[in-house]
């Protein structure tokens, strides 16, 4: 089993409310694939734990099939026992420590009438005295949590005594999960599936970032083919306005205006579908770095936040015919490889970011009218450090210029200015990078000169 790593925060709030004295019950949720039975699986480690994973059907065939699996271990319960009945059942008469049960994929016994959440609560109020239980509620379905869980259980909801969001992995964290992927075969696949660690179980180690594109992305027989439109239809009510809108989002139409040219829908309309995905943690607003040059900085564009999301609906969704008509190598070849290394240039920006952030307490870019600053830093007590990224080839001297130029339109001033690249630095660069002492980072060679 791999290595468990970057969920110190995670892990926390969990044994926080293990060690309280009554019965508690807390919600997990995340995005599929962000790890979080993998979590609760190192939290279980060492106590008395029972586990339920919840089907899509009806009250009484979720009961049936729950009372089917506790008869399986040994306890005896009814064909067709209620709820309460399968919730008495799960936890050991017996036991006297505090015993943890998670219900996986909840939402599936709360969406529809069920009482299901009431006998929960009353499950934990029996227990408050003696042998107390932690239940966890786990669940990949994050928008109705966010959304609709309150609202659909009413009072009961006071009866929860946390929700834990289980976010993505950083770069780092997924480098000492996954070793074994060359540094830039993970800057690749970390483009393409961000910080997910159950999506990058399905990509194979033997294979470089492209042959893992083909076979695991484009091939029909693959798990995570056809996966992410099952996973929009299942989060998003209107697949049809939110795929026009992602769409136009992946080609780059990141203001109001640019997405209303494109998709034709009203203004209005747009924004309230943008929240929407930006509640979901499809889409963000990006801000720029507050600075004195104001008047040339952008109110804020929108980016599709979720890695594969945005790698799908830039190659995938909108060319679904010559996916079914082409072999994966060759669909490959035609759509995806001309473009691909561009396209990596946004992951290498926030891995750069992360790298900058070990030393500086907040880490952002500046976006301007006529400029960008990929990395703009504060110590919080007034360093400032900047930074510039190329991915797709090696800087050259106009890059640091542009940098500069972009620094008066900002009005910021460092003595702390670095760029990275993996591909190389030309003479000149190097040259004027000494004159003006610019930090020049390879993070595969390791820190910069």
């Amino acid at each position: 089993m791999r290595e468990f790593v970057g969920r110190d925060a995670e892990m926390s709030f969990l044994k926080q409310y293990y060690g309280m004295p009554e019965s508690q019950i807390v919600v997990v949720y995340g995005c599929k694939g962000v790890g979080k039975t993998r979590l609760l699986r190192e939290f279980c480690r060492g106590k008395k734990a029972r586990y339920y994973r919840a089907r899509a059907c009806s009250d009484r065939e979720q009961c049936c099939q729950w009372g089917s699996e506790l008869r399986e271990q040994g306890t005896s319960v009814g064909n067709y026992p209620d709820y309460g009945e399968l919730l008495t059942a799960s936890v050991v008469e017996k036991e006297t420590e505090k015993q943890v049960f998670i219900i996986d994929e909840f939402h599936h016994m709360v969406k529809g009438n069920s009482d299901f959440f009431q006998k929960l609560v009353e499950f934990a109020d029996n227990r408050l005295l003696s042998r107390p239980v932690m239940t966890v509620l786990c669940t990949s379905a994050s928008g109705w949590v966010e959304n609709h869980l309150v609202g659909k259980i009413g009072s009961l909801a006071s009866a929860i005594g946390g929700f834990l969001k289980v976010r993505e992995l950083i770069f780092s964290d997924l480098r000492r999960l996954f070793p074994e992927y060359g540094l830039e075969d993970s800057m690749r696949i970390y483009a393409i599936l961000g910080g997910f660690p159950g999506y990058w179980m399905s990509f194979c180690p033997e294979l470089d970032a492209e042959q893992n594109i083909i076979r695991n992305l484009l091939s029909r027989e693959s798990r995570l083919y056809g996966e992410m439109e099952v996973y929009l239809e299942q989060e998003l009510r209107e697949p049809g306005v939110y795929n026009t809108i992602l769409t136009a989002m992946a080609r780059d139409c990141n203001k109001l205006n640019d997405i209303y040219r494109h998709t034709g829908f009203s203004r209005a309309k747009i924004s309230v579908y943008l929240k929407n995905l930006m509640e979901l943690d499809l889409a963000e607003k990006v801000y720029s770095y507050d600075t004195e040059g104001r008047s040339d900085t952008q109110k804020g564009i929108y980016r599709i936040s979720n890695p594969y999301v945005k790698f799908y609906f830039r190659y995938l969704f909108p060319n679904g015919s010559l996916l079914e008509l082409l072999s994966p190598e060759d669909f490959y070849h035609v759509k995806v490889a001309d473009s691909f290394e561009l396209y990596v240039e946004e992951a290498y920006r926030r891995i750069c970011r992360e790298h900058m952030g070990r030393e500086y307490r907040t880490v952002g870019e500046w976006l301007g009218k006529t400029g960008a600053i990929d990395i703009v830093a504060s110590d919080g007590e007034g360093r400032i450090g900047v930074g510039a990224c190329v991915w797709a080839r090696a800087m050259e001297s106009r890059d640091l210029e542009w940098l500069l130029f972009s620094m008066k339109k900002a009005r910021i001033e460092s003595d702390d200015i670095r760029l990275y690249c993996e591909k190389g630095f030309d003479k000149a660069l190097q040259q004027k990078a000494d004159e003006a002492k610019v930090r020049l980072f390879r993070l595969r060679k390791g820190e910069g000169r």
